[in-house]
This record gives structure tokens, C-alpha cells and sequence, in this order.
């Protein structure tokens, strides 16, 4: 698990360097992107949302960037 913080960290340090802002700005994108999905009234989409792993109430960036990288990897070994 400790490796997928880390890959997640260095991703979002990669994105703030490439758009020149900070991570926390980052951060923040990501969270307010996740609040509004999260609001999709649609049952499908909150389905969707329920499945995806996080400590919270509401998944981190961090949770968010693991559990998409994990669902790339596990597509690509298909």
C-alpha cells in the first residue's frame, strides 16, 4: 500500500510541475472534482462511487489517483 501513496504523491507532484502550480492546488482540483461526481444523483454513478476504496467519507486524492492507476495496470494486463 505504501507504494501506491507514493506513486500517487509523485503523480501529483508531476502534474503541479508540469501545469506550474502546487501540489496543493492539485489537490484541491481533484477534490472538488470528486465532490462533484460524487453529487451525480444517478444510482448507476453512486454505485460506482461506493466501490471505489477510501478511509473517509469521501475518497482523497491520493485514494482517487491509486485506485484509477490500479484500474489502468489491471486493464493492461487483460
Amino acid at each position: 500500500m505504501k507504494r501506491n501513496h507514493l506513486s500517487a504523491e509523485q503523480a501529483l507532484q508531476a502534474v503541479a510541475q508540469q501545469n506550474g502550480t502546487t501540489v496543493d492546488e492539485v489537490k484541491k482540483e481533484i477534490a472538488l472534482a470528486i465532490l462533484a461526481g460524487m453529487s451525480n444523483p444517478d444510482p448507476a454513478v453512486q454505485a460506482r462511487w461506493k466501490n471505489i476504496p477510501h478511509v473517509g467519507d469521501v475518497p482523497t486524492p491520493e485514494e482517487m489517483i491509486t485506485y484509477i492507476s490500479e484500474r489502468i495496470l489491471a486493464s493492461d494486463h487483460q
